[in-house]
Order: structure tokens, then C-alpha cells, then sequence
């Protein structure tokens, strides 16, 4: 073989391992926020507890707009229903790429007295213009990326 076909082989193969590489790891660069997935969601569930006309606002400024707009009144009109100091424990958490789930544990009253505990899954979007992690608080996603 000559030096020139060797050359090119060479060179067709670090251009095809270059592309495998790049391709794997295309969209998992991080991008850096000043709050975890976790924080947002204490935050967001901090502001629904305290009531009052700006603590739903800041919690409304936490709702990702990516996929479906939900007014603000609206928003004020569901969260008016949540149970009075609700009480949020963060019990995991997952990111994938630009999106995370965080599971959260809430006490209610039950139907047939006493409480109840509830798991849930809260799922969050990154906001690459903010920089910053927002609640998809219709669920129109789903962690695996998937929309519902």
C-alpha cells in the first residue's frame, strides 16, 4: 500500500471516530444553573405555602412555558386549593440531559379521616435562555423525553 492510500485510510478513520464520538456525545454538554432540580422545587412549593398574592407569583415565575402557557390566573386558581402550609420532602431526584424528575412526599387529609402520605413525581425542563430549571406543572413531559 502506498503512503498516499495509507494516508487517506488513516485519515478516514479518525474523521469516522471523531463522528461516532461527537454523535454520542452531542446535547449532553451541561449547562450550569444556580439551582438544582431540588431547589426549585422546595422553592416553588415554599411560595404555594405561604399564600399570598406575590408568593404565587414568584411560584407562577418557576412554571416552564416550553410546552403548553398556563395564564396566571389560572395558576392562582389551582394552587388557591392546595392544602394550607403543605409541606413538601424531597425523596430522589434524576436529571437527563435537559430534563429532571424529582420526587416529592406530601401529607393531605384523607376522605376517611386522618392523613395520608402521597409520592409523587414533579418533572422539570431546563431553560437554556435563563439557565435555570422550570416546573412543567400541566405534565405535558415525561422524564424520558417523551411528551404526553
Amino acid at each position: 500500500m502506498s503512503k498516499k492510500n495509507l494516508l487517506t485510510v488513516g485519515t478516514l478513520f479518525l474523521l469516522i471516530v471523531i463522528g461516532v464520538y461527537a454523535y454520542q456525545y452531542s446535547g449532553s454538554v451541561k449547562i450550569k444553573t444556580s439551582e438544582s432540580p431540588e431547589d426549585v422545587v422546595k422553592k416553588f412549593y415554599s411560595y404555594i405555602a405561604e399564600g399570598g398574592s406575590s408568593s404565587i407569583s414568584e411560584a407562577y415565575r418557576q412554571v416552564s412555558s416550553k410546552r403548553f402557557t398556563l395564564t396566571e390566573d389560572k395558576f392562582k386558581g389551582i394552587v388557591l386549593n392546595y392544602p394550607k402550609n403543605m409541606v413538601v420532602k424531597i425523596v430522589g431526584s434524576k436529571v437527563v440531559k435537559d430534563r429532571a424528575v424529582v420526587t416529592i412526599e406530601y401529607k393531605c387529609t384523607s376522605a376517611f379521616g386522618g392523613e395520608v402520605c402521597v409520592t409523587t413525581d414533579i418533572n422539570l425542563d431546563l431553560d437554556e435562555k435563563s439557565r435555570s430549571w422550570k416546573i412543567d406543572f400541566t405534565g405535558e413531559s415525561t422524564p424520558d423525553g417523551k411528551n404526553s
